[in-house]
């Protein structure tokens, strides 16, 4: 969610294309790969499916539809623009505790950012997330309703090939059901990317959570690989590994399917 994310996943997760350098008018998509993590990046939709070793034998299965909306201004001025950045989440979950199978609609998510600075080298945004308990079970939900503001500086370098962010997230619930447990927790992700070519790119990030009810900290590392196929679509695949005495499973794979403005 950046964004991804970013997002910002980012990305996070706000996350990557390169925003046209001055004096060309606006962002554009360049296909040269980076597509995820930037979030001048006109993605209009994502198709993500991620698989989730939850260990002992525990799986769970996300599809995640994702649309994103775009609104920028000033573009055409030397040294940058600004503009927002909404995105709208909906994950339809399949989830194996033991010898219980559920499936459904998860918590949607939703997300505005504010990005007051779009220039050459650098990106900055500044916004929240929203998570609102539209589960249709307790397996594929938290049932609490969660806000998630979020900070997310970005730095283009190497003529613009290469690209550093870092997401800043908070997860506190603030309603819901008194029955589920109440959610407090931080996000801290660095995340770079390289552009390989014209067509392609490579990510790496490393997700950093501290869980502020168990005192517990966990991390998630993991490598994207993604390629763009046509001059509107693309596609990655991304193994992750979570570590750490607070996580949750053994091992995590995303496939995504992108559609480009």
């Amino acid at each position: 969610m950046l964004w991804s994310a970013i997002s910002f996943g980012l990305a996070a997760d706000v996350r990557c294309q390169e925003p046209a350098a001055s004096p060309v008018p606006a962002p554009q998509p360049t296909r040269e790969g980076l597509s995820e993590a930037d979030p001048t990046r006109p993605v209009l939709w994502t198709f993500r499916n991620e698989y989730r070793d939850l260990k002992n034998g525990d799986w769970a299965d996300v599809l995640l539809l994702r649309h994103d909306r775009f609104f920028f201004r000033n573009l055409k001025i030397k040294g940058g623009g600004k503009g927002f950045v909404t995105r709208f989440d909906v994950p339809i979950s399949i989830v194996n505790r033991g010898t219980t199978t559920k499936a459904g609609l998860g918590d949607i998510y939703t997300q505005a950012l504010f990005i007051p600075r779009i220039s050459r080298k650098f990106v900055f945004s500044v916004g929240s997330g929203l998570t609102l308990p539209t589960a249709t079970d307790d397996l594929l939900g938290q049932g609490k309703v969660i806000i998630a503001p979020v900070a997310a500086p970005l730095w283009y370098m190497a003529k613009r090939r290469r690209l550093f962010t870092l997401r800043v997230q908070q997860f506190v619930s603030v309603a819901g059901r008194s029955s589920r447990p109440d959610v407090n927790y931080t996000i801290v992700d660095p995340f770079v990317g390289w552009s390989l070519g014209r067509r392609s790119w490579v990510f790496a990030n490393t997700e950093l959570k501290w869980d502020w009810r168990s005192k517990r900290g966990s991390g998630i590392t993991g490598v994207q690989v993604g390629k763009m196929i046509s001059e509107h679509y693309g596609f990655s695949i991304k193994p992750e590994i979570p570590w750490g005495p607070g996580r949750m499973g053994g091992f995590n794979v995303k496939v995504v399917v992108l559609r480009f403005r």
